[in-house]
């Protein structure tokens, strides 16, 4: 209808809302909309015919300060966390491909065609 208006949303899940922050319409017709975000998240298309009240744009969670924003401090403590965990995992992840490449050059015995695949791989990973 002439009425109704697409919105491109996506889901907050710290204020529990729908937000347009990070999403547009690239193109809309009667038929389809086409939104582009600029992050991962849930995306909807909201059909108003109405106007109607999407939340408000987020701080993003690594400038919230505690006492800030609808999480006080949550969002904080939650990115940390996020942190740690993206830091360990890629730290294991780079000292494990490191000994993959060690055991392929030191196991000359097993040496073949696929060990060499193997082994280009894990540099590849590496770099």
């Amino acid at each position: 209808r002439a009425d109704e208006e697409a919105r491109c949303v996506s889901w907050q899940p710290v204020s529990a809302r729908w937000s347009e922050w990070g999403c547009e319409p690239l193109a809309s017709d009667n038929f389809s909309t086409t939104c582009g975000c600029r992050h991962l998240s849930s995306f909807a298309v909201l059909m108003a015919i109405v106007d109607i009240e999407v939340g408000p744009v987020p701080a993003p969670m690594w400038f919230s300060r505690p006492g800030e924003g609808d999480s006080g401090g949550g969002a904080l403590q939650e990115s940390f966390a996020l942190e740690l965990v993206t830091y360990v995992g890629l730290s294991l992840s780079v000292l494990c491909l490191f000994l993959a490449v060690v055991t392929f050059l030191l196991c000359r015995s097993l040496w073949n065609v696929s060990v060499a695949l193997h082994l280009q791989l894990s540099i590849c990973l590496l770099m």
